[in-house]
């Protein structure tokens, strides 16, 4: 799933180009092997992370992996930043929602041995709970379809689990089980609760000796302020840039959804023994593991069902690979864990930063430890192609990991391959995008879902099978490097080598030509440097634009770096990066945001300015980069509610309002039927004494959504607002 909207950092852009230094890195590691199996490769991890951990200004963080007999764990920085104790292996941190994963499988292990049902109401196993305006099932609450339960809160004394439960019972559910994706702890906590009653053991007692002790993770448990836990890491949070003190809380308030305390090394016993049979049978496995659907006939989970959400974990693909997952991120942590079955792989990291980016630093190491790409996003350089990729690399991601986690294509009845080739390539089609782009559009969304009928999957996982077959599997570990591009281009020459391949299990000509073409530019432009290409803040920006730019000349398809360049956005490097982006990735609504804001702000620093002189002509107003952004996608960064965002940020800052008001103006040209965009405006303005002008935005915004006002009349309403915003009289905002 990539989504690299980042509006927290985007919001908290300041007008200063300063970074803020770090602390020294300090690190510690232990191995259990002979140290030269893969030290080069660990020599450029470990460089790798004091250098990106320093500029996420984390504290520590501990990060380890198991390879066929091969561990390694490392801590890096310090567990106690003031008292300057170093992170190691063994440091022990708040896990987070990484305990939601070890709930799903007690419940599964329960349901196994006959004490639950899945699919029986939560108020069989907790009745104290009280029955909702619908049914809500473990099932539900497993994979966050149970209709969005809150109220767990957090707490500052320790709570237990029936008061939990009873601050759960006080918000009633308001939307339909089983429609919708809606994250929640509260649910877990349920869950926690029917854990203990279903045993009639407290829910830590439950985990540690039918899940912990099993699985050898001695250094696991219940997070408690009070007991002595060893090698306990001091949690951190960063406040307008700095590393301070995280605030104190009590996680007894989320025991089933992210109580737990635990190490790295422990994460790493998870993820392997529970792959491995170790406390489930297989037929339980393989159900935990399976993705549910929603009433809407779609795949639940992150995004549109792009990560899949299954009980209590996350499936997802990496480059065809099938992967499980689970992460977690509150106050003064940050832990995830992956499993890769298929190449014997875990890999987990913990840090004592709140939202501290854990993906970056697994990714890379995976990358240097499996000689593979984590992702390959692929740029389309006609905005109508960009549909026909995601086609695509749907059927080569989904279908290869349905394929490499059961060694078998989704189907092989031949009427049910034929149908899903026709789906193919009734859709996935310059043709059918021409004719109508959003209803085809659509439809390639739903090609991997089961309102489609998963014909996505089906081709993928018949094409991995055919193909595996056809080269051998070292041939096949290639698609893994290179994606879905080749694995199209080479299924396609193979049939062309047989003229009794049945037909109705090829491609339509027009497809086959596209791909032969975009195989070649593939070819030449996912090469060498681009496979290894990491694009950093440390970057030379100008020699990497320079080289980019000649090796995609001409490419119909090449690299997308958006999720390397977004992220840039302090120091001056930032102006060089957003520049970067639009030149390479000109339909990037992300990167077109970026641009238009960093433009907006570009007068107030003279840096920003010998930018836009440096870009000439080139350079546009950030009405147009803005604008660009949201026609390439409306329900992206540049929806009204970003812009919102960051201008409430401002409205508190003086010297900010001028800018505020410029961003908003900018907004209800885009978003002329938002209300809220109309009413901040008018906040702005009433704040720099702007008042005439004020009344008229806030009429506009009551004239959009009557429901502002609160039930007040307008008059009251904007006197409210004059009373509350308006500007001392002797004060003179700039």
């Amino acid at each position: 799933m990539r989504k690299m909207l980042a509006l927290a950092a985007i919001a908290m852009l300041t007008f200063s180009l300063c970074l803020q230094p770090c602390a020294r890195v300090s690190a510690q590691a232990t191995s259990t092997q002979a140290p030269d199996k893969y030290a080069e490769k660990l020599r450029v991890f470990e460089e790798f992370a004091q250098r990106e951990m320093e500029r996420d200004k984390i504290p520590g963080l501990t990060i380890g992996f198991v390879k066929d007999d091969y561990s390694w764990t490392k801590g890096f920085g310090f567990a106690d930043l003031e008292n300057k104790v170093p992170a190691k292996a063994e440091s022990a941190y708040r896990l987070a929602s990484v305990t939601k994963m070890m709930t799903g499988t007690a419940i599964v292990q329960l349901a196994e041995r006959g004490k639950l049902n899945l699919d029986g109401e939560i108020q069989t196993y907790v009745p104290y709970y009280p029955k909702q305006k619908w049914p809500v099932t473990v099932r539900q609450l497993l994979v966050h379809l149970g209709g969005g339960q809150v109220g767990s809160g957090l707490s500052k004394e320790p709570l237990t689990t029936r008061q939990v439960v009873e601050r759960i019972a006080k918000y009633p559910i308001e939307l339909e089980p089983g429609t919708k994706f809606d994250y929640q702890t509260s649910g877990y906590n349920l869950l926690g609760a029917a854990i203990e009653e279903v045993s009639g053991k407290p829910f830590g007692d439950y985990m540690r000796e039918n899940l912990f002790v099993p699985l050898g993770m001695n250094d696991t448990r219940l997070d408690s302020v009070r007991e002595l836990i060893p090698n306990r890491v001091r949690g951190y949070e960063l406040i307008n840039g700095q590393v301070r003190n995280a605030e104190f809380i009590d996680v007894s308030s989320r025991f089933g959804g992210g109580g737990l305390t635990g190490t790295v090394p422990d994460l790493l016993r998870w993820g392997r023994g529970v792959l491995a049979g170790k406390v489930l049978s297989k037929a339980s496995l393989d159900e935990m593991f399976t993705p549910v659907t929603t009433k809407g006939g779609r795949y639940n989970g992150i995004g549109d069902g792009d990560w899949y959400y299954a009980l209590g974990w996350m499936v997802l693909p990496i480059n065809g690979h099938f992967v499980v997952n689970n992460s977690g991120s509150q106050k003064g942590t940050a832990t995830e864990m992956f499993h890769f079955p298929s190449q014997n792989l875990t890999i987990a990291f913990a840090a004592n930063l709140e939202f501290a980016n854990t993906r970056k630093y697994i990714k890379h190491l995976y990358e240097l430890l499996t000689d593979e790409a984590w992702d390959i996003n692929v740029y389309t350089a006609d905005k109508l192609d960009q549909p026909i990729y995601k086609g695509m690399s749907s059927a080569f991601n989904y279908g290869a990991m349905s394929f490499d986690e059961y060694n078998r294509p989704a189907t092989t009845n031949a009427q049910e391959l034929a149908n899903a080739f026709a789906f193919f390539n009734r859709n996935v089609s310059r043709e059918a995008l021409r004719a109508d782009y959003e209803k085809t559009a659509q439809q390639i969304n739903d090609g991997r879902h089961p309102v489609a009928g998963i014909p996505f999957i089906k081709i993928g996982s018949y094409m991995a099978l055919r193909l595996r077959g056809k080269y051998g599997p070292e041939r096949f570990k290639s698609y893994h490097m290179a994606g879905a591009i080749p694995f199209f281009a080479d299924y396609i020459a193979m049939y062309r080598a047989d003229p009794k391949y049945p037909k109705q299990l090829r491609f339509n000509e027009s497809f086959e030509k596209l791909v032969q073409k975009w195989n070649a530019d593939w070819s030449r432009t996912w090469n060498d440097y681009t496979r290894h290409l990491i694009i950093t803040p440390n970057s030379d920006l100008d020699a990497v634009g320079a080289r980019l730019k000649k090796e995609f000349a001409g490419a119909e398809v090449y690299p997308d770096y958006t999720s390397d360049i977004q992220p840039i956005q302090t120091g001056a490097v930032a102006w060089k990066a957003g520049k970067l982006g639009i030149d390479l990735y000109p339909r990037s609504d992300e990167l077109n945001f970026n641009w238009g804001f960093f433009l907006l702000l570009a007068g107030d620093t003279e840096q920003g300015r010998a930018v836009i002189r440096e870009a000439g002509s080139d350079a546009k107003p950030p009405l147009f980069y803005f604008r660009r952004a949201a026609q390439t996608n409306p329900n992206g960064v540049a929806a009204a509610k970003t812009f919102t965002s960051i201008a409430r940020n401002w409205i508190n800052r003086p010297e900010a309002l001028s800018k505020g008001i410029e961003l908003l103006r900018v907004a209800a040209d885009l978003h002329p039927s938002d209300a809220s965009v109309y009413e901040m405006l008018g906040d702005f303005l009433l704040r720099k004494g702007e008042k005439e002008q004020a009344v008229e935005s806030y009429k506009k915004a009551l004239e959009l959504d009557p429901k502002l006002s609160n039930g007040v009349s307008a008059e009251t309403f904007i006197a409210n607002k004059m009373q509350t915003l308006s500007p001392p009289a002797n004060s003179a905002p700039k």
